[in-house]
């Protein structure tokens, strides 16, 4: 079966590591763990040891099996950051764009925002958003809420489903707008019980909304492909979340 990791990042183990070893490093990482597409999430800066959004579009922007998501933040040089992802969406070189709300002390619902997700729209990519772990307040449910129903055609990805507090996601089930990334959920295996129980009950209420991602290089890939199996799913649904989710929601090959 087929499987896409819906959110990694370049590897920084190794801080003296080019650009491309950290690539070359990624691929070899797929194709251990079975992995045979992923999407790549850049930082919102312009020098950063995961790569800018122009370090990540360059790198990969001949391999196939591997799609950009461009960070942004309206703390960084925003309006030059809105120019470079126009013209890399234009050009088909991004897929999504990426929030990193409490990473960066800014809100879901700041309204220097509203060009990001209005852009989204037009050109149909979804916005992932930081959720859970630390600083969560600036993406809390109620603030997903806000931002869902003032963008009903807005597609917003929940990175992480708050983690550990996966629970917070079922507050958002009835929003057809919102989808859940599983990523770092299987970093802890003191809690990994736990998480398998609250996720598998998540994908039982929106099988069509859950995507599977990992965080690597932060996150072991491997363990979260081992979570997923554990769930024991359906055929049909364990397709979706390993990688059908994925081609709907941002609009690429299988």
């Amino acid at each position: 079966m087929m499987i896409i990791d819906a959110h990694v990042h370049l590897p920084v183990e190794e801080a003296s590591d080019s650009l491309q070893q950290k690539k070359d490093k990624l691929l070899q990482e797929m194709k251990k763990n079975q992995v045979d597409k992923c999407i790549v999430i850049s930082d919102s800066y312009f020098e950063s040891t995961i790569g800018s959004m122009d370090d990540c579009v360059k790198l990969f922007k001949e391999t196939q099996s591997v799609y950009v998501v461009g960070g942004i933040s309206p703390l960084v040089a925003f309006k030059t950051q809105i120019e470079k992802l126009k013209d890399y969406l234009d050009k088909k070189l991004v897929v999504g764009i990426k929030l990193f709300t409490g990473h960066e002390e800014f809100y879901l619902t700041d309204e220097s925002l509203r060009e990001v997700y209005e852009l989204a729209i037009q050109y149909n990519v979804p916005v992932l958003f930081h959720s859970g772990w630390d600083n969560s307040q600036y993406s809390d449910v109620e603030l997903v809420i806000d931002v869902a129903r003032q963008y009903p055609q807005l597609k917003l990805i929940c990175c992480h489903c708050f983690y550990p507090e996966i629970e917070k996601c079922q507050l958002l089930v009835e929003y057809s707008n919102v989808y859940f990334d599983i990523s770092s959920v299987a970093e802890d295996e003191t809690i990994l019980e736990d998480m398998e129980v609250k996720i598998k009950k998540l994908i039982e209420v929106v099988p069509g909304r859950v995507l599977f991602g990992s965080d690597y290089s932060g996150c072991s890939q491997k363990a979260h492909v081992e979570f997923v199996r554990k769930l024991e799913l359906s055929e049909e649904v364990e397709t979706k979340v390993l990688y059908g989710n994925a081609i709907q929601v941002y609009s690429i090959r299988g």
